[in-house]
């Protein structure tokens, strides 16, 4: 992938910089053909662009400037669209007051890696054919901390697509001169012809709650994930809290390996993956897309029976599965190395161990459960806490020997 960039929210979907132990400077290499990561909305509606006059007439006079710490009053408010900005924290926002008020309660005070004195696992280097990536500088175990990113920059997609085109890219020029210049360069410096192709490019979706369901969806961007390449079977997960993006290793990862994660949905068979990732501009040449004919074969009926077995876990109308089915499942989780899925993958099974009234075995699930789902969720996520009590007592929990007492 291209760039650099603090997660989103990991950079969130922040919090850790990217720069390797004893770098040197490298000028960036020419812009590749490839995408940075981050699932955003690529169908936005194309607004009907406005005259520039127009816009002058839309477009209010700024407030005062931002101080050098805290958030500013809204700016250039359009549709009650404004314009805020923290440059002590390094971020800017587009979106509605009422949305802002509770973004500018999250915490924006995340360290860099040069900041914190924290020398990264991995090092920027230029990829052949994919561009700037990243690779690690030592082994890094399972669970281990990434990257932490406050996002750069945070528009809120309702805006995005109903503002009027010139309207739009004039706010977005606002919010990014209200940005420190390293924030400033590290966005501009992402894949993308034009600001709103590098935010439709690179961003990161969540949600504010707390406002009401109308207008919670906003996207983030992190210029630091955009540098973490595709790989259809990736080594690293990322989770969003608020509006910080925590990245981790999925599994054990080896010195000089790449980090990586997908831009698409893992559980696609190898055709539509393939299909899928050249809307994104480049050909996936991933070790699970070289695979023989056979082993494809073989990988794309495995994610088949997937998610098949999902579908019939999911189903308690009717009895579609066995005591069995949970390991099952999990066994074909790990024969397929879908490493940061293995948290749901676990508590499926051990739901359904419950469910038939194996006390053991749902024990020992939802403890693995609880493990995963720490990492890729985060240790106080909700589910996390719910596989805990369920391996605290199985028989206390809703579930126990209910599918059971159906089959007899």
């Amino acid at each position: 992938m291209l760039v650099s960039i603090p997660f989103i929210f990991y950079h969130s979907l922040g919090i850790f910089s990217v720069a390797a132990a004893a770098t040197t400077t490298r000028s960036p290499p020419p812009l590749p053909k490839t995408c940075p990561w981050s699932p955003s909305l690529q169908n936005l509606r194309p607004p009907a662009c406005a005259s520039p006059d127009f816009i002058r007439k839309l477009i209010l006079p700024p407030s005062t400037p931002p101080t050098s710490t805290g958030w500013s009053d809204p700016e250039n408010c359009v549709n009650n669209t404004c314009v805020f900005s923290n440059p002590a924290g390094g971020s800017a926002l587009i979106t509605s007051p009422r949305h802002a008020r509770i973004i500018r309660e999250y915490t924006f005070d995340c360290d860099t890696d040069e900041e914190s004195g924290v020398d990264p696992p991995f090092f920027e280097e230029h990829m052949h054919g994919k561009g700037i990536g990243l690779l690690s500088n030592r082994s890094i175990a399972k669970g281990e901390i990434l990257m932490v990113r406050n996002p750069t920059l945070v528009a809120q997609m309702d805006a995005l697509a109903e503002l009027e085109v010139g309207v739009r890219d004039m706010m977005y020029e606002i919010a990014l001169s209200r940005l420190p210049k390293s924030s400033r360069d590290a966005f501009l410096a992402q894949m993308g012809r034009n600001i709103h192709d590098k935010i439709d490019t690179n961003s990161f979706q969540f949600f504010v709650h707390g406002a009401g369901e109308a207008g919670r969806g906003h996207l983030g961007c992190y210029p630091d994930v955009a540098r973490l390449n595709h790989d259809c079977r990736p080594n690293v997960h990322y989770r969003i809290t608020n509006a910080t993006m925590t990245a981790v290793a999925s599994r054990n990862i080896q010195q000089g390996e790449e980090l990586t994660v997908s831009y698409i949905d893992v559980f696609l068979p190898s055709k539509e993956r393939k299909e899928r990732i050249r809307t994104w501009g480049f050909e996936c040449g991933c070790a699970l897309c070289r695979l023989p004919k056979n082993e494809t074969a073989a990988s794309d009926k495995r994610l088949h029976r997937i998610n098949q077995l999902k579908a019939d876990l999911n189903n308690f109308k009717e009895v579609k599965v066995n005591a069995d089915t949970g390991a099952e499942y999990v066994a074909l989780h790990e024969q397929e190395g879908l490493h940061g899925h293995l948290g749901s993958a676990y508590t499926r099974a051990a739901l359904n161990s419950a469910l038939f009234g194996d006390e053991a075995r749902s024990k020992e699930y939802a403890l693995r459960a609880g493990e995963e789902l720490s990492l890729e969720k985060g240790p106080e996520s909700g589910d996390a806490r719910a596989m805990r009590v369920l391996a605290e007592d199985p028989r206390a929990h809703w579930t126990w020997g209910k599918r059971r007492k159906v089959e007899e």
